[in-house]
Formats: C-alpha cells, structure tokens, sequence
C-alpha cells in the first residue's frame, strides 16, 4: 500500500542527499497532475491486462478439457477393473458383510457405496481443478496490480519526497519543540490518504471484473461435464447391476 512504502522508506531516510529535498518543493497542481497522469496509463495498462488474462483463461479451458477427457478414460479404465485391483483387504470387508445378501441388497450396495466412490472421484478432481483456476488467476491479479502501485511509489520524484518528509518526522523532528512549518507535510499526509482512498476504490471495482473472469465460462464448462460424467456414471452403474458384476468377487 502506499502507506507500506512510507514505512519501508523510514530505513533509508538518512542516506538522501539534501538536494532531493527539492521535491518537496514542487507545486500541489504539479503533484496532482502526475498523480492523474499515472492513473490515466493505469487504465490503459489495466486493458491490457484484462484482455490477456480472458485470452488465458480461454486458452485454459481448452487444455482443462483435454486432461477431462484423459480422466474419463482413465476412470472407464480404473471402475471396469475395480474388483480384480481391489485390494485384499476390502475385498474381503466387502465379502464378509455381504454373506446374506441377495441381488437387491447387491443393487442397493452399487447405487450407495460404489456410487459414492465414483462421486468422490469426481469431486475430488473438479475441486482441484476449480482451486487452481481460481488461484492461478488471483495470482496474476495480485502480481500485477501490485507491480502497478509500486511503478508510483518508486517513482524518482515521488520517493524521494517520501523519504525527505519522513526523514523530518523521524530525525530533524525527533522532539515536539523542533517541528518547523508542518504546512507542507500536512498537505503531503492528506495527498497520501486521498491517494490511497482512489487506489482502493479503483482496485474493488476491477476485482469485480476479477471475479467475473474467474466464474465466466468455467460454470458452463463445469455444469457441462458435471451432465456428462453423471451419464456415464449411471450407465456405468446400471451394467454393473445388469451383469451382476459383484459374482466376480467370488472368483
């Protein structure tokens, strides 16, 4: 923040030369008008930023879908052969609590138990999936915006004027009875927290278009594949019972 960077500046106060105190002596109306000319380039680099990140964004979907379509495949894989890799040890839970079962006690078993496994499969995957779209555009988000502010706090001018007010209110005004002509630094403390206020309010409103970014089209996509994997699933599911594939464990 801008207030951060005027306390990382307290370090170095003592190592600038008196001549840079002569930014402190530019005009309000000079300050200002650099202040509106970096926020007018803001804008412009905002643009940019925006339309590489939906390009992204759209260019990670596409390669998204290509890891759904290897999971499927690897999921038709893993559930076909379920019980010829299923572990010793579940295998003979599963046989132990089933001694009594009939095929409707089979069936309910597929429809809770082995239903369940496969959901989790897929939450699992798509919650991973989700967590990492939405961090991986959060990170670029916050990268950016906050190369963006640094461009104007280390600014020559502007950290140089940092330093030398903060070098008065540490060192030259380090007793009450030396504070000389505090004018300057009062409207220097209001120009800060007028600043800090407009960057604020500038980046809530683009974290709306953030979180846009990060919810258009992934829904869809997701609703889309959510539709696909529950078909497949209940398919899947219904053949089991159809071939009574639980008589393969007796095998």
């Amino acid at each position: 923040s801008l207030q951060n960077e005027c306390n990382n500046a307290k370090d170095c106060a003592l190592n600038i030369s008196n001549e840079e105190t002569a930014e402190i002596e530019k005009t309000d109306e000079w300050k200002e008008n650099e202040w509106n000319k970096w926020k007018l380039k803001l804008e412009d680099n905002w643009k940019q930023f925006n339309l590489s990140l939906i390009k992204e964004k759209n260019e990670w979907i596409q390669n998204v879908t290509k890891d759904w379509n290897e999971w499927m495949q690897n999921m038709q894989h893993k559930w076909t052969h379920y019980i010829e890799n299923m572990d010793e040890s579940h295998k003979s839970h599963i046989l132990e609590k089933s001694l009594t079962w009939n095929n409707a006690d089979w069936e309910n078993w597929v429809n809770t138990e082995l239903k369940g496994l496969i959901d989790n499969e897929w939450q699992n995957w798509i919650n991973q999936i989700e967590s990492q779209r939405y961090t991986w555009i959060e990170d670029k988000w916050v990268h950016w915006r906050s190369y963006q502010i640094l461009t104007w706090l280390k600014s020559d001018w502007k950290h140089d004027e940092n330093i030398c007010w903060l070098r008065k209110e540490y060192i030259e005004w380090n007793k009450p009875s030396k504070v000389r002509n505090t004018g300057g630094w009062l409207k220097w403390k209001e120009r800060i927290y007028k600043q800090s206020l407009e960057w604020l309010y500038w980046v809530q409103n683009k974290e709306k278009i953030i979180q846009n970014i990060k919810c258009s089209g992934w829904i869809r996509w997701k609703d889309d594949k959510n539709k696909i994997f529950n078909q497949w699933k209940e398919c899947f599911l219904n053949n089991w019972i159809r071939e009574e594939k639980w008589n393969s464990l007796f095998n």
